[in-house]
Parts: structure tokens; C-alpha cells; sequence
């Protein structure tokens, strides 16, 4: 009788168990995303890492506004989101705003919704452009999940890229010619998660690689980047479902 009861406690305690495990796997196979839909990400973007080359360096404050959905799914490559529109703070027409530093002087930096086509712009402030890509190709601007940083349950922060960006800046014309560059790749980034609330989001500038193809004969285009840490506006709650 009492090497029953054993043998039926330690069946209870195994079933226990495996439930419990289960249970775990079970709410581990998503990330919540608490809070607004609709969320913008302050940071700067950078062209030109190479200030000796002849294009220079610019840099330029920027907000990403950002569309994200309920649920992310913990599997490397799931679409969470997408960046809808992208503001950039340039000042007058000759894009004051914006550091500098060297000699060419920039017309215009165009977030491409299509091939070629910059999304229609507003003008929500003086001297800030609102460029909406949310209705062109879509491959682009697509915010994609990598994976996620921490110990289970705990979610410390969530790596993740932007698949799709594609900038396009002309300059001042030389004898006439067009100036312009393209560049388009993959922004890698980490949001991070304190006390499962999301408020900055951190480039990773070892693997954020814009790069520059000269659409002018004339013209060198180094590499682009997004730089430095963008903050979250509102601030999202992140959870394990």
C-alpha cells in the first residue's frame, strides 16, 4: 500500500510537470505588444560615413512613424509592422537642419515608397517634411523579428530590421547633370524592454548598412546609416502571451 502511494505520487508529480512545461512552451510562443498600433521612433540618419570621400557627411534628425501589430510570433523572420511614414527635420530648402560637411549642396532627400517614386509629402511643421510610404511596393519598409534578448519569461529586449529602406538625395547640379544617389538596404535595430515597457530603440550600427549607388556618372556614393538611439512615442508594453 505505501509503495502504491509513492508510485501514485510520483505519477502525479511527473503529470504535474509536464503540464507545467506545456503551460510554458505554450505562453512562450509569442510576444504581446501592448498599447497603441500607431507609434513613432526619433533618431538621426546618416549618409556619408566617409567624410573624406566628395559626397561628405550628412546627418539629419528623422522620425520613423511605425504601424505594429498586437502579437509577434518568436519566429526569426515574422512581419510585425511597417514604417508608414518618415519625417525629416531639414529646415529651410537648403536643408539647414542638417549637418553638413563638406561642399555639395543638397536639394533633396526622398524616402522611396516605389522604385524611383518618394511617397507624398506634407508639411506637419516649418521645416519638417512627412514623406507617407505606407502605399508603395510591399517589400519595402517592413519591419521584420529576428529574435529576442533575456531569460524566459523575462523579455529584455527584442532585435529586429527594417527590410526595404530606400533613400534617395540629389545634389546641387554640376553643368547641368543630375546628381543623385540610392541608397537602400536592411536597418537593423534592438528595442529595449525595462520592466516589460518599450521606450528606446538602439541602432545596431555593426550591421546597419545603407548602401550608395551613383545614379549620375559623375558622382561617388559612400555607405548610409540610421545613428544612435531612437526614442518610442508612446511607449508599448511587451509581454510574453
Amino acid at each position: 500500500m505505501h509503495r502504491s502511494a509513492k508510485l501514485l505520487m510520483a505519477t502525479l508529480v511527473s503529470l504535474i510537470a509536464l503540464l507545467a512545461l506545456g503551460a510554458t512552451a505554450k505562453a512562450s510562443n509569442s510576444i504581446e505588444v501592448g498599447g497603441a498600433r500607431s507609434v513613432s521612433a526619433s533618431g538621426q540618419l546618416v549618409f556619408g560615413n566617409e567624410p573624406r570621400l566628395e559626397l561628405g557627411q550628412i546627418t539629419c534628425d528623422v522620425t520613423l512613424l511605425r504601424t505594429v501589430g498586437a502579437a509577434i510570433a518568436k519566429t526569426e523572420g515574422t512581419l510585425f509592422g511597417k514604417v508608414t511614414g518618415i519625417a525629416i527635420d531639414r529646415g529651410g530648402a537648403s536643408y539647414e537642419h542638417c549637418r553638413l560637411n563638406r561642399f555639395r549642396r543638397l536639394e533633396s532627400i526622398l524616402p522611396l515608397a516605389e522604385a524611383g517614386r518618394p511617397g507624398r509629402h506634407s508639411e506637419p511643421a516649418v521645416g519638417v517634411l512627412l514623406y507617407d510610404v505606407s502605399g508603395g511596393r510591399p517589400e519595402l519598409w517592413k519591419l521584420i523579428y529576428d529574435s529576442f534578448q533575456g531569460n524566459l519569461p523575462n523579455i529584455e529586449g527584442v532585435n529586429f530590421h527594417i527590410q526595404g529602406t530606400q533613400f534617395l538625395l540629389e545634389f546641387d547640379p554640376e553643368i547641368g547633370e543630375n546628381l543623385r544617389c540610392l541608397f537602400s538596404g536592411q536597418a537593423f535595430g534592438l528595442i529595449r524592454v525595462v520592466a516589460g515597457t518599450a521606450s528606446t530603440a538602439t541602432v545596431v550600427l555593426e550591421r546597419t548598412r545603407l548602401s550608395g549607388r551613383a545614379l549620375s556618372p559623375t558622382l561617388f556614393c559612400p555607405r548610409g546609416t540610421f545613428s544612435g538611439t531612437f526614442t518610442i512615442t508612446p511607449n508599448i508594453r511587451i509581454r510574453l502571451v
